[in-house]
């Protein structure tokens, strides 16, 4: 069976890290709200340092060891995408180079969201004492302090639905071949050849 690389090792790595922290994140952060009490401050702040530290190694390494170009939107994809309305949904007039377009679309809506949630978490930081500063509960007024705490909050809101999408599609049996290459790594030529377009995404071909 001839196999095709989609996820290097480094990349497999640090998405599930960022998946655990993300879990962590969420958990810490809506548990105590349902009543739930538990030290759940050090383990959440803990939790965003890592998945911030994560976000920004995929960031350096998509733009110095990947294609980071397979994530832009082509007009083609969403023309090719209402066309196909007009038929069978199942047969695009145009196969995708690595990423789908909805792919594409919810990798830039998480990525916004973990933005939002990354910069308003560092400044709530801010209001903690740790090992290595003093809390300062005085660097933003009331007001803006509000709109720092509604916007972490409505991103951890947001999280919710998203990682119910992704574990969905996940394990959907047409989708368990890309589930399957963010463990090992690979698919096969079949699947290669089945899904993308080679002219859009030439990946290395390996043995069995």
């Amino acid at each position: 069976m001839n196999t095709r690389l989609r996820h290097t090792l480094a990349t497999r790595i640090n998405h599930w890290l960022m998946a655990a922290c993300m879990i962590a994140l969420l958990l810490t952060g809506f548990l105590p709200i349902l009543g739930i009490k538990f030290a759940w401050v050090t383990l959440h702040w803990v939790s965003g340092v890592i998945f911030t530290a994560s976000v920004l190694f995929h960031i350096i390494y998509a733009l110095t060891r990947q294609d980071w170009r397979s994530m832009w939107i082509a007009r083609g994809e969403f023309a090719d995408v209402l066309s196909s309305l007009s038929g069978s949904i199942k047969t695009l007039k145009v196969s995708p180079g690595k990423y789908w377009l909805m792919q594409k679309v919810y990798h830039h809506i998480v990525a916004i969201m973990s933005l939002v949630a990354i910069v308003t978490g560092i400044l709530m930081l801010l209001k903690i004492d740790s090992p290595f500063w003093t809390r300062d509960p005085y660097v933003f007024s009331g007001e803006s302090w509000g709109i720092i705490y509604v916007l972490h909050d409505f991103s951890g809101l947001c999280f919710i639905p998203l990682i119910m999408m992704h574990v969905y599609f996940a394990i959907r049996p047409e989708k368990l071949f890309y589930t399957r290459s963010m463990i090992k790594g690979w698919i096969t030529d079949e699947e290669y050849r089945a899904h993308h377009d080679p002219e859009k995404w030439d990946t290395k071909r390996k043995g069995a």
